[in-house]
């Protein structure tokens, strides 16, 4: 039997749940274009009514860009709580941070950026996208005929930006990420939210503090992964094919079972008499 009906009633019944998801994949649709994607406006009322209830903190972690993600969402101010460019920058309770040090390394990214919308100029359905603090060059749209070839090209660029020592490659679903090469990553953005909701008494408004929140992560990606085996506690749901590995304990099948279950959580809530606590 699935786990997830269980999961269900461990949110409705726990008393502070800490409940993160990722954006593209999870709680959007992939599309070929990464501007296309978007938040389902069946979501938005949901995702705002559980962000106004007392004892859960909401919150979206993304290697999208802080901007990007708030204009994807377009939620009520300061409804959900955000981490963009995995984990360097964050917005929680209305007051944003920026890693200083990938900041410092801005003007270095601007350079790389150039060099490789100068490689890839030519190269149908290749991508720059410079997110401020990371690139991902991105070849989903690049025809089977031309697979290879983006990483190809960047090949002597890539090779300087790892000798470099500032930048580190790291691979997605059809994307490779340039990001800075000091530890980051989503566990570590996951832990920060969590931390900042203790700082607010979010977690601390449980009945008894010494026990410790339900902490949920829905993600689809390889560096979600990077959640369900580093944010101590964490119960992880993998969206995506089941034929995948994971470590996470519980499977969905993709941004409609996502949308599904959250939909379930609030309809639950509200027969509890849950919602009509609801307070911001």
């Amino acid at each position: 039997m699935s786990p997830l009906p269980a999961l269900l009633e461990r949110a409705c019944n726990a008393p502070a749940v800490l409940l993160y998801l990722d954006f593209d994949g999870t709680l959007a649709h992939l599309r070929g274009d990464p501007d296309l994607c978007a938040l389902p406006a069946s979501l938005r009322p949901v995702l705002e009514a559980l962000s106004g209830l007392p004892r859960f903190d909401l919150a979206v972690i993304s290697g999208r860009s802080l901007e990007d993600l708030r204009k994807r969402l377009a939620l009520q101010a300061e409804a959900i709580n955000l981490s963009g460019n995995h984990g360097l920058e964050l917005l929680c309770g209305g007051e944003r941070w920026s890693d200083p040090r990938a900041e410092a390394l801005r003007p270095q990214l601007d350079q790389w950026a150039l060099g490789a919308r100068q490689l890839l100029a030519d190269l149908p359905g290749a991508r720059v996208e410079h997110k401020g603090l990371t690139l991902s060059l991105h070849e989903r749209c690049v025809k089977a005929e031309h697979a290879g070839e983006m990483e190809r090209r960047l090949a002597p660029l890539l090779t300087d930006l790892t000798a470099d020592g500032c930048f580190a490659l790291r691979r997605g679903r059809c994307v490779l990420e340039i990001r800075p090469a000091f530890p980051h990553g989503k566990a570590m953005a996951a832990r920060r939210l969590e931390q900042n909701a203790k700082e607010r008494g979010l977690i601390l408004g449980a009945p008894d503090p010494s026990v410790a929140p339900l902490r949920l992560y829905f993600g689809d990606d390889q560096t979600d992964e990077d959640v369900f085996l580093h944010w101590p506690g964490v119960t992880g749901i993998r969206v995506g094919p089941s034929a995948l590995s994971s470590a996470a304990s519980c499977r969905l099948g993709g941004p409609v079972g996502v949308a599904h279950w959250l939909e379930a959580l609030w309809a639950q809530l509200r027969e509890s008499g849950d919602a009509t606590s609801a307070a911001h």
